[in-house]
This record gives structure tokens, sequence and C-alpha cells, in this order.
């Protein structure tokens, strides 16, 4: 069966936690900190987390998930173009 999504937890030194990692199928990468921060807005502080777009700990394991499977990260970009009729 082909994978849809994997995930782990990581430690992120942005904001001295643990953080869960998913990664998807289609190369978009999604934190579960930030999604949580995001919901919540920690009572009005907003902590040093920029997301996962800028993140060097979500990029580096999506690099490792695809480096693994043999797959280069397709940035959403890149898919954008390759759907564009020549």
């Amino acid at each position: 069966m082909e994978w849809r999504l994997t995930a782990t937890t990581l430690f992120c030194k942005e904001v001295q936690k643990w953080v869960p990692i998913m990664v998807h199928k289609e190369g978009r990468t999604t934190c579960g900190f930030f999604r949580r921060q995001e919901s919540h807005k920690n009572n009005g502080q907003l902590l040093p987390c920029s997301g996962p777009q800028g993140c060097g700990v979500c990029a580096a394991y999506r690099e490792d998930v695809f480096g693994r499977n043999g797959r280069k990260v397709r940035e959403k970009e890149g898919q954008d173009e390759e759907r564009l009729p020549t």
C-alpha cells in the first residue's frame, strides 16, 4: 500500500518542546504544535513559532522522508507548473 502521511515527534529548539511533525505524500508539511498554537492563541501570547513553511525542523524531516523513499520533494510551485499545458 502506498503511503499518504507519515509523522514523528521531534524536539523544536524554537519553542523548547517536543512537537508532532507530519509529512503528506504531496510534499505538504504540518506541525501539530503550530496548529494548536493557532487555535488557542495561548492567552494572547505568541510563542516563537513561524509555522511549518519556514521551519528547519519540518524541512529536515520532509527531506529525510522523501530521501528514504528515493523521491524528490515536489514543492507546490513545481506541482502547479507540471499541470500547466505546454
